[in-house]
Order: structure tokens, then sequence, then C-alpha cells
């Protein structure tokens, strides 16, 4: 009797993964702040504030650009595509008004290398706060701002525990973005941890976005943060491509023929 082997290809073992990347070159942006003090900007866990001086990450405009200073990258994401930006962030000294805190993802459109924060091309702004939600980027000014022509995207919210600007323990966060067709994407955004426990996920699905190109992970830490120190860990960002079914049918079409060969 012939043996008759089955063969299950799921839609997580066709993805195709590229590898995780690290977002090392790290600015800020804010023309009207005091000059907020840096180390490690040239990796992926870049420390701004001393640590000690009460305020000294205040009204800070944050952004790091994909890949390292002498290699900076960007992504367009194809139908199937999804990035995820992703890390850890130790407040220290701050207070507990969580709106005063921002992350987002975005396309800068030359002005990071330019040194400017204003004007940049798209991207998805995560606000924390209970009465806060996921914008799309203001591409009129500042790019961590919600003013102008950003616009509140009434994402499907949940949040539980409490924000602590003052925190022994890591927040992590990320914000994943599927294009899920050729005009909209997908996006999960998340951040939890803190002393409170705090969790806050905020989800979108098609969103029609300007473009699909992002090249730049940013925050703010606001005029009322009072902040002495935001330090980071493992900062990066990576692509994971699930092949269209078509794509998939045929794969796995011709893997059932190269093994019917085989049992000849």
């Amino acid at each position: 009797m012939k043996k008759i082997a089955l063969f299950l290809l799921t839609s997580s073992s066709l993805a195709h993964v590229a590898g995780a990347a690290a977002i090392a070159n790290w600015k800020e942006f804010n023309p009207n702040a005091a000059v907020v003090p840096i180390t490690g900007a040239n990796t992926d866990s870049p420390v701004f504030g001393d640590g000690t001086t009460p305020n000294s990450t205040q009204a800070a405009w944050i952004a790091g650009q994909f890949g390292t200073t002498g290699s900076p990258a960007s992504v367009t994401l194809a139908v199937g595509d999804t990035l995820t930006v992703s890390g850890n962030l130790t407040l220290t000294g701050g207070t507990n008004n969580n709106s005063q805190f921002r992350f987002g993802v975005f396309n800068s459109g030359g002005q990071f290398a330019a040194d400017s924060g204003l004007n940049w091309s798209s991207g998805v702004l995560h606000v924390i706060g209970i009465t806060s939600d996921l914008f799309q980027a203001r591409t009129d000014n500042a790019f961590i701002s919600t003013g102008g022509n950003a616009v509140d995207l009434n994402s499907v919210t949940t949040r539980t525990g409490t924000f602590d600007g003052d925190s022994t323990n890591p927040f992590s966060f990320s914000m994943s973005i599927t294009r899920d067709s050729a005009t909209t994407v997908d996006v999960v955004s998340l951040i939890t941890g803190g002393d409170g426990n705090y969790s806050e996920q905020y989800v979108e699905d098609d969103h029609s976005p300007a473009n699909f190109t992002y090249d730049a992970a940013g925050l703010l830490f606001g005029g009322s943060a009072g902040l002495e120190q935001a330090s980071f860990s493992g900062v990066q960002y990576e692509v994971t491509s699930v092949p269209e079914p078509s794509a998939a049918l045929l794969g796995l079409t011709g893997l059932l023929l190269g093994f019917a060969r085989r049992r000849r």
C-alpha cells in the first residue's frame, strides 16, 4: 500500500519576515524648546535628559530614523506587508498627565534629514490618555501635533490601569501597520507597563493614508510632562510579508507537484 502524505501550509509558514533592524539615528526637533541632553543618539537605546534636572526633557519632539546615521532606511509597504515599530521606555520624574505623551510612525518626506520637525509627509500618531485616540498625523506643522489637518481616527480603544510618568518599571510600546489593500491599512497601536500597570490599545481598520512609505518613529514629551529623563532600549522596526492568496496557492501547487514526482 502506498503511503499518502498530507501537507498543511498555514499563512504563518508562508510569511516572509525581514529581520528586525535598529532605529538608531535620534534627534530633537522642537525649535522652541531648551536643548535636551541626548546620549546614545546613534544607537537603538538613546537617553534623553540628565535624570536629575526637572523638566530637562520637557517639550521635546523626538524622532529616530530607520537605519543608522550612515545608512538611513525607509519602508514602502506592498499589499500584505506589515511594518512593526517597537521598543521599551523608562520615564523618570514625569507627571501622570498622560496626554503629554505621544508616539507614532511617520514618513518624514525628507524633513528628518533637513533637521526639521515641520510639514512631514504622513504618519499615524498614538496620543496617550483617557480622552485621547489614534490620529492621522499632521502634515501642515509639527509632526507630533494633533492640531491643523491632523484627523482623529475614532479607533477602537481598550484601556486599563493607571499611567505613571515616574516609573521604575519600563513601558513597552509597539505600532503595527498592515497594508490590506491597494488603498488602505490596518493599524494596531499598544503601550503597556509602568508602575501603574497601564495598558492602552488602539485598533483602526481600513485607514486610507496619504502614502505607504515610513522612515521614522517619533515621540512627544509635552510642555507639562515635567520629565527628567526618557530612557529607551531596543527600538526597532520589522517588516513581515504575507503573499496574496494566489501566490500562496501557486506555491502550494508547486510543492504538491514536486512531491508527486518524487513518489513516482
